[in-house]
């Protein structure tokens, strides 16, 4: 199976709603059902990530999108809000595809650094991030975002517990 990782299109955006309800099942193995049972993100988010973002698809000649990942400017790094897999196309190494996009992309706009906010005890999760360089942000590390979107993901109702803010810096 060849995989193309390129720019999303504005259009597509419908289309990432199904890849991100199928990956979002795992979360049921691990006491999560709340975020596979959760609506996906919405596409007007999703446009406006395409367009004034960084929006990233996977894709097979036969499947069309099979992984995306959506990241934008926060604080002084790239942030990942969401990558997400389609269960038949995990564990192919797109996760970590679509990853390498995004470093480059943040070189490409002067940034040093990639964040994302996920769980510390999720297998395919926190554990896979800091495979790749990814580590933990203490508290007092914070910028002002991390304050906003921890105060986000209360109000979501995830439990904080759970949570990590990582950052990967990337050589310039």
């Amino acid at each position: 199976m060849t995989v193309t990782i390129r720019a999303l299109l504005p259009e597509e955006a419908s289309c990432l709603s199904a890849i991100e309800r199928d990956a979002a099942e795992r979360f049921r193995e691990v006491g999560l059902a709340a975020i596979a049972d959760d609506v996906p993100t919405p596409e007007p988010f999703i446009r406006a990530v395409v367009n004034k973002g960084v929006a990233f698809g996977a894709a097979t000649e036969r499947d069309g999108l099979v992984g995306f990942v959506l990241a934008g400017l926060l604080d002084d790094a790239l942030h990942i809000y969401e990558l997400s897999v389609a269960s038949a196309s995990g564990r192919r190494g797109i996760g970590s595809r679509l990853l390498a996009e995004i470093d480059m992309a943040a070189l490409a706009r002067g940034l040093g650094a990639v964040t994302l906010s996920t769980f510390v005890d999720v297998p395919w999760n926190a554990p896979f991030y800091a495979r790749r360089g990814f580590k933990p942000v203490e508290i007092e590390d914070w910028g002002p975002a991390f304050h906003l979107l921890n105060g986000a993901e209360h109000a979501a109702g995830l439990p904080l517990d759970r949570r990590v803010f990582m950052r990967k810096e990337l050589a310039r």
